[in-house]
């Protein structure tokens, strides 16, 4: 998310409150976005003023520029040190819901939220925020309630039909759901999370082209954000280019080098190609990053399966098994595992000794035939068989080949 997207919002309320605590250092105003030498100026200003005399309204914007640079855990820190400090002012905990938010807790966000409304923030970000984590969590009425006050004080805040799209996709309606994001783009044409949303929709379509242009154009305005190349790679990687869709996930990882579901695309693409070796390195690299992601033991298992190390598939879809019981895949490669690892035992212990001294010499153990004692008949085929019973007629049978 960049500081163009989540500085503007926030900058009205947190001055209003930003002078209640200012003592001898001065605490500078916000940049303006997309200022990047001002950002890092104002970073600079703001922890000097922090180092001097820690006012609460100085953790709180440097919170807001934090958040909006993409440190998360950073803006988290500094924002509950400005709650810890100032309790009563209603825009520090807008700037944690919205933290929060952006780090997948919609249910800690929701109580920050409505803890701001109860300290009198009554603005169109907080409303379009309350009616996303509500919408989130399938309280689609309040959610519309939301919406639609934070659309009756800003009509013209693109944001604010971004989620109410996000929310009538939810209820089913994805042509009512499109046209809202093309008019969210309308009123903000620099919004990130719309175009995403529109490239989502028409790639779930089977449209590649129109998701391939709003993916381009949102590059062109965001050149260095991991999840539209990402995006992007899904496009072509559900159109079946698997190797455009390898270079878009490359291209994800140049950016950001953490980014663990790239690993997990790669790993699948390579897991097609029979490339079980890359594709186990790309699974090991996502279970180091995301230990808890979904059915990742199963993925392991499998590659350790074909690669014939049946020990490890086997503790591997042990795992996957105690994990998740409903995993069919993983059960029936447990199975397969064990079966094969159980025929490869017992193959070389019929034929390979364990140890020198138990190697069977040629007439060691082994039973012997002698064929002057026993007399060997051999069977001689009749040409010909009754044809009914009683009946003195006969039918030749004439070798296979002749007519």
């Amino acid at each position: 998310m960049r500081l163009n997207l989540l500085l503007v919002p926030l900058i009205a309320t947190l001055l209003a409150c930003g002078n209640d605590d200012r003592q001898t250092a001065r605490i500078p105003d916000f940049p303006k976005p997309g200022d990047s030498s001002r950002t890092e100026g104002a970073l600079r200003a703001l922890t000097r003023a922090i180092n001097q005399s820690s006012p609460a309204s100085a953790y709180a914007k440097r919170a807001v520029i934090l958040l909006a640079m993409g440190r998360i855990n950073l803006a988290l820190s500094d924002i509950d040190e400005a709650i810890s400090r100032n309790d009563n002012a209603g825009s520090y905990y807008l700037t944690r819901a919205q933290i929060l938010r952006a780090l997948q807790q919609p249910e800690k966000a929701l109580v920050n939220a409505q803890r701001a409304e109860i300290l009198g923030i009554d603005t169109p970000e907080l409303y379009t925020l309350m009616g996303d984590l509500f919408q989130q969590q399938n309280q689609f009425p309040r959610a519309q309630l939301y919406v639609t006050k934070a659309l009756q004080m800003a009509p013209y805040d693109g944001e604010a039909y971004y989620f109410k799209g996000l929310m009538t996709a939810r209820l089913g309606d994805t042509t009512q759901a499109l046209a809202l994001y093309h008019q969210s783009l309308r009123l903000k044409p620099r919004y990130l999370d719309t175009y995403n949303q529109l490239a989502s929709v028409y790639r779930s379509q089977g449209d590649r082209n129109s998701a391939l242009a709003y993916n381009s154009q949102a590059l062109r305005y965001f050149p260095n954000n991991p999840k539209l190349y990402y995006g992007r790679g899904l496009i072509y990687h559900m159109a079946g280019e698997l190797d455009s869709a390898m270079t878009c996930y490359q291209q994800t990882l140049k950016v950001q080098p953490n980014y663990y579901q790239a690993y997990f695309q790669i790993g699948l693409i390579n897991q097609k190609y029979r490339n079980y070796y890359v594709a186990l390195a790309n699974y090991e690299r996502v279970q180091q990053l995301r230990p808890q992601f979904p059915r990742i033991d199963t993925y392991l298992g499998y590659c350790h399966e074909q690669m014939g190390q049946y020990d490890l598939a086997i503790a591997a879809y042990t795992k996957a098994t105690r994990l998740n019981a409903a995993d069919q895949q993983a059960a029936a490669g447990l199975w397969r595992s064990q079966r094969r690892q159980y025929s490869q035992n017992s193959y070389n212990s019929l034929f390979l000794p364990n140890t020198p001294d138990e190697a069977l010499t040629p007439t060691q153990n082994r039973a012997t035939l002698d064929t002057t004692r026993v007399r060997v008949s051999t069977i001689q085929p009749k040409s010909q068989v009754p044809a009914g019973s009683g009946d003195s007629l006969r039918r030749t049978i004439k070798p296979i080949g002749q007519n």
